[in-house]
């Protein structure tokens, strides 16, 4: 019987020291043994919001040419000249005679606007956002400047050095192949953007825009009722040129998560989507793995 007893002990012993050795499972990627999304992009990074940390990159560090995502930085600023009082919302906006010919340029993504006419900030950022309207851009950019876009974008560079970015810009608009900013400064200025003017997102996240008595469909096909939509989508910027390829930087919620992806020169529209919509899935699964792995959602802990 003590032998049995002995015997039994033993076994739970060992059973007890094995369970002790086996670590929680882990959620976090392995150095060791990378992962892979498949992606078809030269270019891409999902970072968390909240921290800024990233979750996932390809090149994250390799400079490529932005498109039109350069308006983020065009918009950046105009925020931050609203927030100090040097403009607002309401003010309204004097067409050159540059603007003017570009925003009827065939070529470039647009609305047409009127030498004659002014149109206020909220206009401008609402085309900027849904349209990608390139001679917005340039008019902001000549009025914040008092010169010409080219006098702005030695003003968004400074922006640039001064958030610590790897970027240069040589338009406002983002037609010059010679811009560049790698995948993460790109997605650290998307989440400074949000961070500091939440409300931005009550542009992005327009699926339309009524401007000047037109209806006009939005670039991001991964926002609610669009072609690619990814739940929980409300922005941020698309972009395109022959020099960039695709590009897309995309924002989503998933309960109290947020993550912010960015998408440079992917092949196509599909392939661009389809790249964000891994990173994003990827992203809020490591996220959300922590929670319950090491949050008081575990049933196990």
């Amino acid at each position: 019987m003590k032998f049995y007893l002995s015997a039994l002990l033993s076994v739970l012993l060992l059973v007890f020291t094995a369970c002790e050795k086996q670590p929680l499972p882990n959620p976090e990627p392995d150095p060791d043994k990378p992962v892979s999304l498949g992606l078809s992009c030269q270019g891409a990074i999902v970072i968390d919001a909240a921290s800024g940390e990233a979750l996932y990159s390809l090149s994250p560090d390799f400079p490529l040419v932005p498109a039109s995502m350069t308006k983020v930085m065009t918009m950046y600023i105009v925020f931050d000249h609203i927030e100090k009082g040097y403009l607002s919302l309401d003010s309204m906006i004097p067409i050159s005679v540059n603007a003017a010919a570009r925003s009827v340029n065939p070529g470039e993504s647009n609305v047409p606007l009127n030498q004659n006419l002014t149109y206020s900030v909220h206009e401008m950022i609402g085309a900027l956002c849904v349209v990608s309207a390139n001679a917005c851009a340039v008019a902001l950019g000549e009025y914040l400047s008092g010169g010409t876009e080219s006098d702005f974008s030695v003003i968004m560079n400074r922006y640039a050095d001064s958030l610590k970015l790897e970027a240069r810009y040589y338009d406002a608009a983002g037609m010059s192949s010679q811009n560049g900013i790698t995948p993460r400064s790109m997605a650290l200025l998307t989440r400074e953007f949000i961070r500091r003017f939440p409300v931005i997102l009550q542009y992005t996240s327009l699926t339309s825009l009524d401007f000047r008595g037109v209806t006009y469909g939005a670039t991001n096909n991964m926002l609610p009722g669009k072609t690619y939509y990814y739940n929980g989508c409300d922005g941020f910027k698309t972009g395109y040129t022959s020099a960039a390829g695709l590009c897309i930087t995309a924002t989503a919620t998933l309960a109290d998560k947020r993550v912010i992806a960015v998408v440079m020169k992917a092949p196509s529209s599909f392939a661009r989507a389809q790249d964000a919509t891994r990173l994003m899935d990827y992203g809020f699964t490591v996220l959300m793995n922590r929670v319950s792995v090491y949050g008081i959602q575990s049933s196990f802990l």
